[in-house]
């Protein structure tokens, strides 16, 4: 059968346009060269796990209550003081800290040096009572805010206690030491100034309980009570391995 002329060329321009259609179509679908590169990874969060060691300086301070006894009759025969032991410290700590998502636990010790002192005097006696170093060993537990962290510390305290007594009249004196463990807690704030240099502020609280000497020389029978307190602010610095 013949077609006519116009039917073939009608035919012709309806298949030229479905062409036309279906190739932006086809280009559309493939995927485009200017798309946005993706996003960088977040920076990971810093992690407090490890090892660590640093230096710390700061002031301490507290009222003790002292008192002095004598039970051979000498012309002292007993007062009440209350006096302050304040000095600067700085020493040296240590410690290990380990992270579980925001909480951080840890044990840290350390060890410092200082000049609390006081003298009593009394009709017939004087006394003085020094301490020159104190240390702790406590457990940490914190929580981290990235670079931040936020703790409470608590445990035991040790310092050693030195006694000199003398009686003016006769000029006997006489002279020793006492070992004494307490206990301490606090609170404090470190801050990772980069990923080893730790900054730090703290404050703790320290109880020695009841501490006694008994003169047992030519001071026999004289008695030191006292009860020990101190408050005290800190700052370190400290290099995390």
């Amino acid at each position: 059968m013949t077609m006519h002329p116009k039917v073939g060329l009608a035919r012709l321009a309806l298949l030229c346009g479905s062409l036309f259609c279906v190739a932006p179509a086809a280009a559309a679908d493939k995927p485009s060269s200017h798309l946005l590169p993706p996003a960088p990874a977040l920076p990971a969060l810093y992690s407090w796990t490890g090892a660590y060691l640093g230096v710390q300086a700061g002031y301490s301070w507290g009222q003790e209550r002292t008192g002095l006894s004598d039970t051979l009759g000498r012309a002292f025969n007993g007062a009440a003081f209350r006096q302050s032991s304040d000095s600067a410290l700085g020493g040296a700590h240590a410690g290990f800290n380990y992270q579980a998502g925001s909480i951080v636990f840890g044990i840290e010790g350390d060890v410092e040096a200082l000049d609390a002192g006081e003298t009593l005097i009394a009709p017939g006696i004087a006394a003085r009572v020094k301490r020159d170093w104190q240390g702790s060993l406590r457990a940490r537990a914190g929580f981290a805010l990235d670079r931040f962290m936020i703790y409470a510390t608590g445990g035991a305290a040790f310092t050693d206690f030195n006694y000199h007594l003398h009686d003016p009249a006769t000029g006997l004196a006489e002279s020793g030491d006492r070992s004494k463990t307490g206990w301490s807690a606090g609170a404090g704030v470190n801050f990772a100034y980069t990923d080893n240099l730790i900054l730090g502020a703290e404050y703790r609280y320290t109880d020695f309980g009841n501490v006694s000497h008994a003169g047992r020389g030519p001071l026999l029978g004289l008695t030191v009570r006292h009860e020990p307190t101190t408050h005290a602010l800190r700052a370190s610095v400290g290099y995390k391995f």
